[in-house]
């Protein structure tokens, strides 16, 4: 019989590509650490700029502004801002629950219009008959949130075969508190 020969430690070459591959590796985490770090210099020195600009705005006033561009371009933001607020403050969903509620089956709705530097609302739609119609605007007249309804115009659709009444009505919303 043969002897056995069992080598645990087999002397291998030395992997050059696998050393030069973790040599990339670790040049490539030196480089995106340096540039995390300058980065990182550069959103400090940013949010301290930031700082003193707010502190200097608050201390004279954001009405004082060094060049008249500059103004312009903040009245601008202002008036942007400003028609943000007025649309977000309008009771939309006060008003779509009242003007559907309202409707009870018996008034279509074709179509809503506001217009949110008037505080109103056109609604028009068509129903059967006048009758139906007046209940409607009165339903609506009632309404906590609308401060007045007219009726703008209606006429009876002659090309349609049930003949109904088409609508447009004036509402005028109360201002949320």
């Amino acid at each position: 019989m043969s002897e056995l020969r069992l080598d645990y430690q087999r002397n291998l070459p030395t992997p050059w590509a696998g050393i030069a591959l973790l040599g990339l590796v670790m040049l490539g985490f030196i480089l995106s650490g340096t540039y995390y770090l300058t980065l990182s210099d550069q959103v400090s020195e940013m949010e301290s700029k930031s700082e003193r600009i707010r502190s200097k705005g608050v201390q004279h006033g954001i009405a004082e502004r060094a060049d008249e561009h500059g103004s312009v371009e903040l009245a601008q933001e202002v008036n942007q801002a400003n028609d943000v607020l007025r649309r977000l403050s309008v009771p939309w969903e006060a008003l779509f629950q009242a003007v559907e509620s309202s409707a009870g089956g018996k008034v279509t709705l074709l179509a809503l219009e506001p217009d949110i530097e008037k505080h109103q609302m056109k609604i028009s739609g068509e129903t059967k008959n006048y009758t139906v119609l007046m209940s409607y605007l009165t339903q609506l007249q009632g309404h906590p949130v609308f401060s007045s309804v007219y009726l703008q115009n209606h006429h009876v659709q002659q090309q349609d075969p049930d003949k109904p009444l088409r609508f447009s009505l004036l509402a005028t919303w109360q201002e949320a508190p």
